[in-house]
């Protein structure tokens, strides 16, 4: 089905981002660190074991106002639903992107975004795990405009391709057509921390709707990335939560229970006027700076490497059974492969937990393929498979030593 579309376009992802990889250093540009790298891609999946359970229903929602509330009937050869939806989604794209930006309960969401200081195509994949529960009311009028469900989710996908390779330090500019389509320039300032920059260019093909209403920033200096509070922590669970729990904690400090309420619904950079201005005791000098490397030992960072890897294998086996499988037994593979993302960030920032964690998610992973495996034809396919993964992970470990780097 349309709603399938993202995961089909992953290898095309990672194609771009090994080109953009080997082009940056022929250039001697070091546009990837690989906790960076892991963190973005890591938070990618995340959002991808979100989106099996919040896309079901937010298909299922669309497709009942589509059944009883649209205004529009088209014919069913009619190529205007897909016009409606082309520019229909990027224009809904734009305002449901700026609101992301000037409201804390919806930059709760869309922060996750914006966490990475490095800026390249793999930031492109770090999506937020919630970003369906703000989005789908922003879109659910197309619904209303006749288009069909699988139209809305085609162009969305499609909507969101378009923008990956606006995630890039590579291309400076591509001259005329700057002036109508968002492009890496643009998109770079929209990244940026710097106070010009703030708040801008919010569109998603096109650059129109930031100059026709009033967002639109030209890229002139050198852009900071990152958020004006950096994260400084590549789990991406916490990413995900970090800054509800910002939130709370800021609110907690509120002695009004109507600013306590309000802080939801205002600017992330609000406080109330009795308290002074939000951030002044905590200013970053982004001219002395440095962005957050907790150091991994070599020997770590290649366990960490490798084991991505079959991590990042795993979660595409996950999201293959997706369209067939029940949504009670994507519950506790989803749970596994989440639980392999936060402990191989843990290991990067040789965290005390991570050493356990990532042993018992090992452990899980094995128990699941062999009992998964036992539906393969033989059986014994399936355990052999097991078994071959549980001798690899015990290589590895022997190999590369990775918990010595917790040593006291």
């Amino acid at each position: 089905m349309a709603e399938h579309i993202i995961p089909l376009l992953v290898p095309f992802f990672i194609l771009g981002i090994i080109i953009e990889a080997i082009a940056a250093r022929r250039r001697g540009a070091r546009v990837y660190h690989l906790h960076t790298m892991v963190s973005d891609l890591g938070t990618g999946v995340t959002s991808q074991v979100g989106e099996v359970f919040l896309k079901f229903t937010a298909v299922l929602a669309y497709s009942w106002v589509f059944d009883h509330w649209r205004l529009v009937e088209f014919p069913a050869s009619s190529p205007w639903p897909w016009v409606v939806a082309f520019f229909g989604i990027d224009f809904a794209f734009y305002w449901w992107h700026r609101f992301s930006h000037v409201v804390n309960f919806m930059w709760a969401v869309h922060v996750v975004h914006h966490h990475s200081e490095d800026f390249n195509l793999s930031v492109a994949l770090r999506q937020p795990a919630f970003e369906l529960t703000t989005a789908f009311f922003f879109y659910v009028p197309l619904a209303l405009l006749g288009v069909p469900v699988d139209v809305w989710v085609t162009m969305y996908a499609l909507n969101l391709f378009y923008q990956f390779w606006t995630h890039t330090e590579l291309v400076r500019s591509i001259g005329p057509l700057e002036a109508v389509f968002n492009t890496p320039s643009h998109h770079r300032v929209h990244h940026g921390v710097n106070p010009e920059y703030l708040d801008r260019n919010y569109g998603g093909v096109f650059i129109l709707w930031d100059k026709l209403f009033g967002t639109y920033q030209t890229e002139r200096a050198p852009v900071v990335f990152g958020v004006t509070k950096p994260l400084r922590n590549f789990n991406p669970l916490w990413a995900n939560l970090e800054y509800y729990a910002q939130l709370l904690q800021t609110a907690a400090g509120f002695p009004r229970w109507a600013d306590r309420l309000k802080l939801w619904w205002a600017h992330p950079g609000w406080r109330p006027a009795a308290l002074g201005p939000a951030g002044a005791a905590n200013a970053i000098d982004r001219a002395t700076y440095q962005k957050y490397d907790p150091g991994t030992p070599p020997g770590l960072r290649r366990y960490v490497l490798v084991h991505f890897g079959i991590a990042f294998a795993g979660s595409g086996v996950y999201m293959a059974l997706e369209p067939t499988a029940a949504r009670v037994d994507m519950i506790l593979p989803g749970i596994v492969v989440l639980a392999s993302l936060a402990a191989l960030a843990g290991l990067v920032e040789r965290k005390s937990w991570a050493p356990a964690l990532d042993t018992a998610r090992q452990t899980a992973t094995v128990g699941l393929v062999g009992w998964y495996g036992q539906l393969l034809e033989p059986a014994a396919l399936g355990l052999g498979i097991a078994a071959a993964l549980a001798l690899g992970f015990g290589a590895l470990r022997l190999w590369l030593r990775p918990h010595a780097a917790f040593a006291a």
